[in-house]
């Protein structure tokens, strides 16, 4: 029974994980912020947007109540989102599916390309999805772990739907 869960997890992260890439043209395209107000704290480096924060860049959209950016020098180094819930989604190819996440709270390592959504976590592509209270995603290295291996409380749910089938 392990050997057909690990299977089982196998197939799905090598399904999912290489689709959680964005599109090329992602990378190069302008950050566009959108917010009802923002605050820069030059001695925390920080810059705080408040209500209605849309960022997006490329195909990559993020929608939140609050987002904090926290600065290295001049560059952003972890970008925290808040809301009921903080929302992303991502083209990953033209010929994919949208892969959709949301959590109360989803916070960006921008240089480490690591990805957490907490409370309520949810990641999904076309109509299979992970569910758990914490969901980590490295893109650099193509790994998704959720529940007790990305530290979380809660077990994992997946639904995978077969080809053809939502």
């Amino acid at each position: 029974m392990l050997h057909n869960k690990r299977y089982l997890l196998l197939a799905l992260l090598l399904g999912i994980s290489p689709a959680l890439t964005a599109l090329p043209s992602d990378k190069d395209a302008p950050v566009e912020i959108e917010a009802d107000s923002a605050d820069i704290d030059g001695k925390t480096n920080t810059t705080t947007y408040r209500g209605k924060v849309r960022i997006s860049q490329g195909s990559m959209e993020l929608r939140a109540d609050k987002v904090v950016i926290q600065f290295k020098g001049r560059k952003p180094s972890i970008l925290t989102a808040t809301g009921s819930p903080a929302r992303f989604r991502q083209k990953p190819e033209k010929n994919k599916g949208w892969v959709t996440g949301q959590g109360k709270t989803i916070v960006y390592r921008i240089n480490s390309e690591e990805l957490v959504l907490t409370g309520d976590a949810v990641l999904t592509q076309n109509d299979d999805s992970f569910r758990s209270d914490r969901i980590v995603y490295d893109r650099v290295k193509a790994q998704l772990k959720a529940g007790a291996a990305a530290d979380g409380s809660e077990r994992v749910k997946v639904i995978i739907h077969p080809e053809g089938n939502p």
